[in-house]
């Protein structure tokens, strides 16, 4: 071997010597360990996270760990993550919620959504659906809107997460009517008052709404987004209900800790992408009516900050007071 085959030899020897110093300081090989995932609401969120995991584990063999962390509008889970290592081993599962409506809905936050986390990927985005108990006389958005204006200020509503009060500030607003807002920890405490009849309506996810519709508890009147659901094809959309332009939609995605090394979050949006295009998750996505949203980080962080103005403009149009 000559002297310049050694230097070769030599040079790759050092260069593949610095690529596996880098990777061992970023933690790699990753996942080396369990991941959990942190999961800022119950309902479809961690259940979706599950899928997920099933879907790595069964790729890789790692572990996925589910920690539902629900209350105070993502809030909760938000801070929890913050105080965790920035190693990629604890990731936030999270909603435009926190990442696109907390901005403009609180005065002060204990998190900054560009600062303090890095996007993933995205994972689902979906319509909501407007519901009300079984026992209400309201069949339809007319319906609603007909006891609203017969009773201004007198209808309740409850919402357990910022998109579904959003949700319902819009259709006041496009609709002139005034109701009664009130806030729950959790979309499923307020589910049990709707049934109950302590609440004239709210709006949900269809994987929460599906089994309360299915049993005779709650019945669908109308679904948030352009589109009408696969799974509830009879139900129509606001627009088809008598509002124009009315459009509100929900979206997922993972994030991590500001600090995780580059090398890990590329690797974990990787693994997050392949489950998400599995066929355990695309059917379960199905089931619940909602797409796969599976754009890149960089692409997740363009369209959280598009979202966030356009969550401002919802949000102030319909006259809410930053708490």
């Amino acid at each position: 071997m000559n002297r310049r085959e050694i230097a070769i030899a030599l040079g790759s020897m050092m260069a593949g010597l610095h690529t596996r110093t880098v990777f061992a300081q970023n933690g790699a090989p990753y996942p080396a360990k369990p991941i959990t995932l942190v999961a800022s609401f119950s309902g479809m969120t961690d259940q979706m996270g599950r899928v997920l995991g099933e879907a790595i584990n069964a790729k890789t063999g790692t572990s996925v760990v589910v920690d539902t962390k629900a209350g105070a509008s993502g809030i909760i889970a938000a801070e929890y993550v913050l105080k965790q290592p920035a190693d990629g081993y604890v990731l936030f599962h999270t909603t435009n919620t926190t990442h696109a409506a907390n901005q403009s809905l609180f005065k002060t936050l204990p998190y900054d959504y560009v600062k303090d986390f890095i996007p993933v990927t995205g994972v689902l985005r979906g319509g909501l659906m407007l519901v009300v108990s079984s026992a209400s006389p309201v069949k339809t958005v007319g319906d609603l809107t007909a006891l609203a204006k017969k009773q201004p200020d007198k209808l309740t509503f409850g919402w357990g997460a910022s998109a579904v009060r959003v949700a319902v500030e819009q259709y006041r607003q496009m609709a002139s009517l005034d109701f009664v807002s009130v806030p729950y920890k959790t979309n499923g405490q307020a589910v049990v008052d709707l049934i109950g009849g302590r609440l004239d309506f709210m709006v949900l996810d269809a994987l929460t709404a599906a089994p309360q519709i299915s049993s005779g508890r709650m019945r669908a009147v109308a679904v948030t987004a352009e589109k009408r659901m696969s799974g509830f094809p009879d139900v129509p959309t606001m627009q088809e209900a008598g509002l124009p332009g009315y459009s509100m939609t929900f979206w997922q995605g993972i994030y991590a800790r500001r600090g995780t090394p580059d090398a890990v979050v590329k690797r974990a949006g990787a693994l997050l992408t392949d489950a998400i295009n599995s066929p355990a998750a695309l059917k379960f996505m199905n089931t619940v009516s909602v797409e796969p949203f599976p754009i890149s980080g960089e692409e997740l962080m363009k369209f959280q900050q598009a979202e966030a103005v356009k969550w401002k403009a919802i949000i102030s149009a319909a006259g809410i007071q930053p708490e």
